[in-house]
This record gives structure tokens, sequence and C-alpha cells, in this order.
């Protein structure tokens, strides 16, 4: 199954004039009146990938391994300066964090 990047043809690095500027080629090419399935697909693709906040929801929700600073950027808002630069150290200040909670809980 190809990914929504894929389907247009940018890079997960795009911004939204790329991504717009490759939705508008490839519907122009496929346009809905003779391809229907072709620009139905094109068209889901754009949506899931078309601004900055749906392409960060597009890789916490869809990719099996999103980056530490995706999930800082959801829970912090745009400052991620308190982002672990690694999974494993992002993956240890979480356990730590847990172990801490639980020892709060317990009487």
């Amino acid at each position: 199954m190809k990914t929504p990047y894929e389907i247009l043809g940018v890079s997960e690095n795009g911004d939204d004039g790329e991504i717009k500027k490759a939705y508008l080629d490839l519907v122009r090419r496929f346009p809905p009146e003779r391809y229907p399935h072709d620009f139905q697909r094109i068209y889901r693709a754009f949506e899931q990938i078309k601004t900055a906040q749906e392409r960060l929801s597009h890789r916490l929700f869809y990719c099996h391994q999103p980056e530490p600073s995706d999930i800082a950027t959801l829970l912090l808002g745009e400052d991620t300066r308190q982002v672990p630069e690694s999974r494993e150290k992002w993956q240890q200040e979480l356990a730590a964090s847990l172990r801490l909670f639980c020892r709060e809980l317990t009487p």
C-alpha cells in the first residue's frame, strides 16, 4: 500500500506549496470525469497531508514509529525545546515518569 507522499510524488519534508502543486498537477493528468478511481486516491492522499498539522497527525497515527519530536509537538504545541534527541532517551524519560507516577499512587 502506498503512502500519501508516494501517491502525490512528494518528499515527506515537502511544504504546503509543494504538496498542493503536486496535487493540482495530478488532478490535471487524472480528471475525475475520466479517471474517478485514480482521482479519489489522489484526493484522499492530498487530504491526509495538505497542511502541516495534518502531516503531523498522519505521522503520529499512520506510521509505525512516530518520531519523539512529533509526539512532543502534539503534546507541547510548537515549543519542542524539551524534546530529547533520540528515541531511546525519550523512552527512558517516559519510563522514569511512569515509575514516579506509580509510586505516587501507592500509599
